[in-house]
Formats: C-alpha cells, structure tokens, sequence
C-alpha cells in the first residue's frame, strides 16, 4: 500500500514537475521569441536611424566643405577641400544604400522618396557651387548658390529627423507589445508557481528578472542617444510639447535652447569620426556639468543640441547660455598630436503663454542659431517673436513652400507683351516676351517681383525657369504648326540658369523633343548676370547658338561695364534698360546715352530694343533715332498667352515724320 501510494506521489510528483517543465518551456520559448524580435527591431531600427544621422552628417559636412573651399585661397587647398567635399557625398550615398538594404514599410518608402527627389533637386546646386568655387567664379554669385543649397539642405535635413521619429515611434510601439505579451507570459509563470516547486518559481523569478531587464535596456535605447547617452530628439520634444502645455496652464515661464558646435567638421576632417565620435562624448559631459539638474540636455543629431531649462525665466536662460559658450571657449579636445578650439552657436527661445505649439518654437530656435552662426559664430541670438530676421527668414521659408507646391501642382501661368518693329508702320503680332505670373490659391495673380527673389535665394529659380521653357515651347510649336507661323518668343533665363551644362541639355531636349525651331526663340539673359560670369556664360551662348538660338541683352546700361564687355558677348539685340528709356523727350542726358547704345549696337551688328515705351511720341522719336523694336504699354500689357490673337495686331503710329 505504502509502495503504491509512494508510487502514485512519486509519479504525480513526476506528472506534475513534468507539466512545470512543459509549461515552463514553453513560457521560456515565447519570452525568448518576444527578446529575440525585439533586438531585431531594435536593432534594425536603431541600423536605419544610424544611417539617418550618417546621411544628415554626411549633407552637414559636405556643406561645410563647400564654406570651406570658399574661404581658402590656396588653389592646393581649395582642391583637397573639394576632395573632401566628393567624399561626403560618396559616404552619403553609403549610408542611404545601407538604409534601403534594411527594408522599408510604405511610409517609409514614401519618405525616402521624398529626401530623393530633395537630394536631386538640391545636387545641382551643390555640384554648380563647388564648380564656381573651383573656377574662381564671383563670390556674390557662389554666395547665392550655397544659400539655395543650405535651403534645400535644410529641408533634406527635415525629412530625415522625420524619418528618425517615425522609427522611434515605430521602436516605441513594439516595445509597448512586447510589455503586453510579457505581462500575459509573467502571469502564467506566477500561475506555476503556485502550483510548481521552489525550483520552478527560481527559474521563474530569473526568467522575469532577466526579461525586466531586457525591456529596460530596450526602453532606454528607444529614448537615448547611443553615442553620448543623452536624450534623443523623439524624447526631448516629448519634453518641450510637455513644457509648452504647462506653460499654458500654469503661466510658467520656461526655455528652449538650440546649440550648434562651430568648427566641428575640422576635427571629423583632420582627425577622422572617431575623434568625432570622442569630441561629442566630452562636449555632452561638459554641457551636462553646466546646467542645473532639473534642466534637459538632448543630443538631436549630428553636432546639433537642444536643451530645455525648465520654470526658467528669459534672463536666466541667457545667463546660462553665456555660461555655456564661457564653458567651450575654455575646452580644448586633444586627439593625437592634434589641439582644437571650439566655438557654439545658440538660439534662444522663450517658452510661454504664446508659444503656438513645438513646431513653432523648434523653428524658432533653429532660425535663432542660425542667425547666431550668421553674425559670427560663437554667441547668443534670443528669438524676439518681432525680430525682422527671423520674420524675414519665416516668410522666405514659406515661399519656398509655396513655389515648390506651384512647380509640382502647375500653378504658374505664361504672359506676354508684344515687341513692335519700328521699320512697319502696321503688322501683325511676330515677336513678343513671354512672362511669368504666379496662381494664388484664390485664384488672384501674383506678380514676379513678390516671389522671384526668394526662388532665386533659395535654388528653385532654374526649376521655374525649366518649367517657363518647357511651357513656352509647346506653346510655340502648337502654334507654328498651325494659324501663326512665325512667331518668336522672347525667353527669360536667370543668372543661376546662364552658364549650367544642365540647362542646355534640357534645352536642347526640349527643341528636339517639341520640334520647335530654334530660330524663334531668343533668350533674355540680364546685362549684370552675363558679366557676373562672363566665361560660363559665352560658351553657354555660343552652344545654343550654335543650335540656332538666339540671345537679348536685358537692361543693357545698367552695368558698370557695358560697353566693355559687349563685344565679347555673342548676342544679337541690346534691349535697353527702361530708366533711360522713359525720360528721353525731356532729359538731354538720356537721350544721349540711347542714341549712343543704339549707335554702338548697330556698328557692331546687333538690333536694338527700347524698353518702358508708353506713348506713342516716345517710339516716335525712338524711331528716328535709329531703335530697331520698342515693347511696352503703348502698344500692349501684359496679356495670358493663351488669349493671344495674332489678328488684331497693335499699331506704331508716326506722330511726326
């Protein structure tokens, strides 16, 4: 009996530790499952968000370079600067064939093709800048070209933190199922426990521990900077949308830093990413020394910091900031042999009862450093809700938008004014300037001189003019095929476009493309952005040319150097620049100077075309004079190209002969 009843304990015993042993093998299996795709994700995402700040340091740096090789005279080290400048982007293009190996969802996909289209867009750009450079092109026109590559930089430099976020966010979500499974599977092995031996429950309790803190690590790696240990930037603007709701709840006062290291590029040049990497790690330490401890230090990418000084008032948070470039001033980083002296550029942002939302104040602070770095690195600009800079900056950044929008959704339209032969008394319309006009919203038409200097200070001016040409040439070939044979179409191009190997394949793509003969189409290029670039832009016109093309000089006299610099251009009329145009009937000094420009242009073979012609008296005399075409409202506004009628053709009248 004894023996039986030992029997049955001894193999109940066995049925239920062999149960334990079941169940808890097959717990252990799911946690392990829940750990090992967990690292994978983390690790994966972690890979992509590596790949993110690569690509974002790689467009830094190659900015850099382009600053750089602006400042150095040596043409020996200008040529390694440009060396360095091909490098970044070779190791830009590493870091998204790293990225696009690791597998993309459909938002990330979309992203991605989004910093594509970015990345072409702004490239043209780069390459044109680091061309000029090279070529000791003119500095207000290298100038011009790298702000419109820092514009688009900046946006490529957007939509890569928004690609880190949505990566972060994705960490964040699995991590949130992984503390759901893990409290299914902890309440099973509680479950055993209970029913199990001692060592099912230390096995148990181990299993947990070790799963805690697993998460734990996942949890901290999904809010931490892996290189400095610092915030990330999802987490920190988690904290910043926190503060502006207290802000507004409370009426606290609180601030936002924004922290740009100067000069970082010459340790990552001169000593490699390692020295980078170790320079980073030492400059967190210092900034984390600096602050008080109830303040937020996060690294948001690249050599870029934010920092958050909570229930801090402005005057305080500028005292801190000044401690702050005090505390770099007196860093040195040592690396080998090597000793570096770094500077910081600070925005500073107020957070308060106004502050509209992070987006708002993020942009604040951005555009405050970076107004820091303009004025010479090294110091503290405060971001005043009026301060004309950064309106400035705001209102240019918004016209950015607006005109990519405009280019991608065809919101600008073509106009045209006649340009009248003065050797006919009456004709048809032949020859006319196309001109450009944007399409709000409303349908209301906005006029060149609004939006026109922001496209060219920010790199969109060659993409409208591709959109003008390629517009234009349809136009022209629908109607040289049909009713009005003989029409030519008076073409602007902008300083950007003269001169850019680019443009004349496009151009010449598009007469081949279209079947427009190059005969009708003259190009109007500016008087100052030919001799800007005087070189560039004669081999420019004598390709085209070459193909047929012809070329006006706008607001010819209105250069320094006109006259200079007329027989080296190869162009084929001088239009006049309309200030001394207009006046002429009553003032001596103008009408000599156009009799003397028309005089000189004939001599040396090319027409000539008065501009700001308003009455018929003044194309009267213009015509006496000698002037080949006179434009302007005596003989027709502005008019949409698509209205045009060549039968109702304005009329030169003699007022006098």
């Amino acid at each position: 009996m004894k023996d039986n009843i030992r029997m049955l304990v001894t193999v109940g015993f066995l049925a239920v530790l062999s149960l334990m042993f079941l169940l808890a093998a097959i717990s252990l299996n799911q946690l392990h499952s829940i750990n090992e795709s967990m690292e994978n994700l983390v690790e994966v995402t972690n890979n992509k968000t590596a790949a993110a700040n690569d690509m974002r340091d790689a467009i830094r740096l190659r900015s850099d370079s382009l600053k750089s090789m602006r400042l150095q005279e040596d043409i020996f080290d200008r040529d390694a600067e440009h060396q360095r400048f091909i490098n970044h982007a070779r190791k830009y293009r590493i870091a998204r064939e790293k990225l696009v190996s690791l597998g993309m969802e459909a938002n990330e996909a979309a992203l991605h093709e989004q910093l594509q289209q970015l990345t072409k867009a702004s490239q043209p750009y780069n390459d044109t800048a680091s061309e000029m450079l090279m070529s000791n092109a003119p500095v207000t026109e290298i100038d011009e070209v790298m702000e419109r590559a820092a514009t688009l930089q900046g946006l490529i430099l957007g939509k890569l933190d928004e690609l880190v976020r949505f990566e972060q966010k994705n960490t964040e979500q699995a991590l949130a199922s992984s503390r759901r499974h893990y409290a299914g599977t902890r309440q099973l092995l509680f479950i055993l426990t209970g029913v199990a031996l001692l060592f099912a429950t230390l096995v148990a309790h181990t299993v947990i521990a070790r799963v805690a803190a697993k998460n734990r690590q996942l949890a901290y790696q999904a809010t931490h900077d892996s290189l400095t240990g610092l915030i990330n930037r999802r987490e920190f603007e988690i904290r910043v949308e926190r503060a502006i709701n207290h802000a507004r709840a409370q009426a606290a006062a609180h601030a936002l830093l924004y922290l740009d290291l100067d000069q970082f590029k010459v340790v990552n040049d001169t000593c490699g990413h390692a020295a980078g990497d170790e320079l980073l790690q030492q400059l967190a330490q210092i900034l984390l020394s600096t602050v008080r401890h109830r303040d937020t230090l996060s690294r948001l990418g690249g050599d870029e910091f934010g920092m958050l000084l909570e229930n801090c008032p402005l005057d305080k948070a500028i005292e801190i900031a000044n401690n702050l470039l005090k505390a770099i001033e007196g860093f040195q980083f040592s690396w080998s042999d090597s000793t570096f002296t770094l500077g910081i550029s600070i925005g500073v942002v107020p957070i308060d009862r106004s502050t509209m939302d992070i987006a708002s104040a993020m942009s604040a602070a951005d555009s405050a450093c970076y107004i820091a770095k303009e004025s010479g690195r090294n110091q503290v600009q405060i971001a005043h809700m009026g301060d004309r800079r950064l309106q400035e900056r705001h209102g240019e950044m918004q016209w950015v938008a607006r005109l990519t929008a405009a280019l991608e959704k065809n919101q600008f339209a073509l106009y045209y004014q006649p340009v009248i032969p003065c050797a006919t008394r009456t004709h048809g319309v032949k020859h006319m300037e196309i001109l450009l006009r944007l399409i709000d919203h409303d349908g209301s038409i906005i006029a060149p001189g609004t939006f026109l200097p922001a496209a060219e200070k920010y790199n969109l001016i060659s993409n409208i003019d591709r959109w003008v040409i390629e517009h234009s040439f349809v136009w022209l070939a629908e109607k040289s095929g049909h009713d009005t044979p003989g029409i030519t179409l008076s073409v602007n191009l902008s300083g950007q476009t003269v001169g850019n190997p680019d443009m004349l394949k496009f151009i010449m793509g598009k007469m081949e493309e279209t079947g427009v003969p190059a005969a009708h189409v003259i190009f109007e290029i500016t008087e100052t952005a030919a001799i800007a670039n005087i070189t560039a832009v004669t081999s420019f016109m004598l390709t085209l040319r070459g193909c047929g093309f012809r070329f006006s000089l706008d607001d010819f006299g209105s250069g320094l150097s006109s006259f200079t610099y007329l027989k080296k251009l190869p162009v084929d009329f001088l239009k006049i620049d309309g200030v001394f145009v207009r006046d002429i009937l009553s003032d001596p000094v103008d009408y000599a100077m156009v009799k003397s420009i028309s005089d000189l242009g004939h001599l040396l073979g090319k027409q000539t075309i008065a501009k700001f012609v308003e009455t018929h008296e003044l194309a009267d005399e213009l015509r006496k004079m000698g002037i080949d075409y006179v434009q302007g409202h005596a003989f027709g506004r502005p008019q949409p190209l698509n209205n045009f009628v060549a039968t109702q053709p304005p009329r030169l009248v003699v007022v006098s002969s």
